[in-house]
């Protein structure tokens, strides 16, 4: 593993908290350095830079649709994540961590909104509407070419659900959930099979708090570390 990416794991799991048999929030894809810096693109460029003429304004829009682009679908799955865990906790019968599904939906989502608000002054009127008084979004086709950012999010959502996602051991384990099938898209996203394995066997009762550990620190690249 190289030198930066550690610095971005140790960065990622700084951020994101704890978890393992005891949830941590289900919504670490957001609570990455890509996302977070994302977000602060946007609010510096739209209270700062667009207001004080500090940068070109064809450069202002496009960062600002940049930073919406990448930081928008994970905000979608960690929102409805949070929502989920709630509803959980209230005793509804619910899969509140981050699925495959569930990214590609917000993906679409998200790909569907940039097109309808750059191609159509209804869309954009209706959706600027909802943001708030003040707000803007101006109809310009060459907005469109921000969408290849969409791999940003799509790489960090994949990653984060190659290495478990946050809550999935809790919810295994509270619901007396087959491992093996409750991880097949942990494996799907690229994770190593055998140390899905590993943590599948950990799970399968009766559960072993010490194996569980190490195989999901194995699969958060931190072995022989405490629980990720």
């Amino acid at each position: 593993m190289s030198r930066a990416r550690r610095a971005h794991d140790r960065a990622w799991r700084w951020l994101a908290g704890a978890d393992g048999l005891r949830p941590g929030l289900p919504c670490a894809e957001l609570l990455a350095p890509a996302p977070l810096a994302a977000i602060a693109l946007v609010a510096i460029n739209d209270w700062w830079w667009k207001p004080h003429a500090t940068l070109p304004d064809a450069w202002t829009g496009k960062l600002s649709d940049v930073g919406g682009v990448i930081a928008l679908p994970l905000v979608l799955t960690a929102g409805l994540a949070l929502a989920l865990r709630a509803a959980a906790r209230l005793g509804a019968p619910v899969d509140w961590t981050l699925r495959r599904w569930k990214l590609g939906l917000a993906l679409a989502l998200t790909a569907a909104a940039v097109a309808a608000t750059k191609l159509s002054p209804d869309a954009a009127a209706a959706v600027a509407s909802m943001l708030g008084r003040d707000a803007q979004i101006y109809v310009d086709r060459t907005d469109l070419l921000v969408l290849p950012a969409l791999a940003v999010p799509w790489w960090q959502g994949r990653r984060t659900i190659a290495r478990v996602p946050y809550g999935r051991v809790a919810w295994i384990v509270a619901g007396r959930r087959d491992p093996t099938a409750a991880l097949a898209d942990v494996r799907a996203a690229g994770a190593d099979p055998t140390q899905v394995a590993a943590l599948a066997a950990a799970l399968a009762a009766p559960i072993d708090p010490a194996a569980v550990t190490a195989a999901l620190a194995a699969l958060r690249d931190r072995p022989g570390c405490r629980p990720a």
